[in-house]
């Protein structure tokens, strides 16, 4: 394996190097142009903590996998819910 030899950075290369940081930091990209639009999109949502004890979250999971296909518990408590406010 080549050894190579280190070269010292000099004073002008370091504000080089912050310059170009800079510049690409100030450049943005598409990312930074839709992060609002894709947030007010999301705003129809709501988050929230719920506490499931132990037993329940036990026969959740087993009734998540007696399903065809792997489902989220997220998606199933969803889906449980749709069903029992539509009655």
């Amino acid at each position: 394996m080549a050894i190579k030899e280190l070269k010292k950075t000099t004073k002008n290369m370091a504000l080089d190097l912050e310059k170009n940081v800079e510049n690409f930091i100030l450049k943005g990209g598409s990312l930074a142009e839709n992060f609002n639009e894709e947030l007010t999109e999301k705003d129809d949502d709501h988050r929230m903590t719920l506490r499931i004890p132990k037993e329940l979250m036990a026969k959740i999971d087993t009734k998540r996998k007696q399903r065809i296909g792997k489902i989220s518990r997220n998606l199933w408590i969803l889906e449980t819910i749709d069903r029992a406010t539509r009655k």
